[in-house]
């Protein structure tokens, strides 16, 4: 499954940058991090095979049980009734 990539030539001040990194998850911070240190770019990054694995067999146990599952939006709804 190939993703389209997109350009975009947006300016940002440094705190938008900022702001914007703190609204990734830790995880996500992390290799942010290592990319900035290592002077490697995004597709430079190497996704290890399992994790490709882990990721093909959610995908596959979503699909063949998608009414199990919730939307985002159905979420948020849920949730937001639980107050």
């Amino acid at each position: 499954m190939d993703t389209p990539h997109i350009s975009l030539n947006v300016s940002l001040s440094f705190k938008q940058i900022v702001d914007i990194v703190k609204q990734l998850s830790p995880s996500e911070k992390q290799q942010l991090s290592e990319v900035l240190q290592s002077g490697q770019g995004f597709d430079d990054v190497v996704i290890p095979e399992e994790h490709k694995q882990i990721v093909r067999e959610r995908i596959k146990k979503y699909e063949n049980n998608s009414e199990c599952y919730l939307s985002l939006n159905e979420l948020e709804v849920r949730m937001a009734t639980r107050k």
